[in-house]
């Protein structure tokens, strides 16, 4: 009896041996932590990060709304004498803005005027105005009526006194030394251009060809009756 118990324990111990050493092959889930490590790809490259980043990054980035270009609705440029209609319209006809460019008239009244005294006649004022080509003052009217300033030269008519004093120091740079400034209620028949729906690439030429423009104002478009 006591051959037969040595004999069960020792083929019990032998087969829970092999069974520790791989002698009885692996299990499928068995395979060993050093083993299973060796199994891994890439392993160096493995990054942990949080749920709330593993969410964030599964998410479709949305596209950025494509930027439309800036288009102004109706700019206005103007008040222009009737005398300079032609070299005005022949500039922005480079503009070739069709039936979006739109000319308005539009009654005047100043009550400044920035002049130069009478010449004495006619012949005096012809003088006074090729001295003013020459030095690049092309804004200009002679009087003809019958007042005291017949024969002088008109250099424009403001709203305001500053507006009147600011263009006497533009034309005193230019070497304009006879010009003064008087009160003197006038209206006057100018006009304005109004151009529709201005994109960007036509704004900055018209920034370009405006600079050669005699003395104006560029505002939103004005309401028209």
């Amino acid at each position: 009896m006591l051959r037969f118990v040595f004999w069960t324990l020792f083929i019990s111990n032998l087969a829970l041996a092999g069974y520790q050493f791989g002698l009885a092959g692996k299990w499928p889930l068995e395979t060993r932590e050093p083993e299973r490590l060796k199994q891994q790809v890439r392993t160096d490259q493995l990054v942990q990060i949080s749920a709330s980043a593993a969410q964030t990054s599964s998410e479709p980035v949305a596209a950025e709304p494509e930027k439309k270009p800036e288009v102004i609705a109706c700019l206005e440029l103007g008040n222009f004498l009737q005398s300079d209609a032609a070299k005005i319209e022949d500039k922005l006809k480079t503009l070739a803005l069709g039936d979006r460019q739109s000319r308005i008239n539009i009654s005047e009244t100043a009550s400044h005027m920035v002049f130069i005294p009478s010449q004495g006649s006619k012949e005096g004022a012809d003088k006074k105005i090729s001295e003013l080509k020459r030095i690049g003052v092309s804004d200009y009217f002679v009087i003809q009526d019958q007042s005291n300033l017949r024969w002088g030269i008109s250099l424009g008519i403001f709203k305001t006194e500053e507006a009147a004093k600011q263009h006497l120091s533009n034309l005193n740079n230019k070497g304009v030394r006879t010009a003064r400034i008087m009160p003197r209620a006038l209206t006057t028949n100018k006009f304005a251009y109004q151009l529709h729906q201005v994109n960007g690439d036509e704004k900055s030429k018209l920034d370009a060809l405006i600079k050669d423009l005699p003395a104006h104002e560029e505002r939103s478009c004005q309401k028209t009756s």
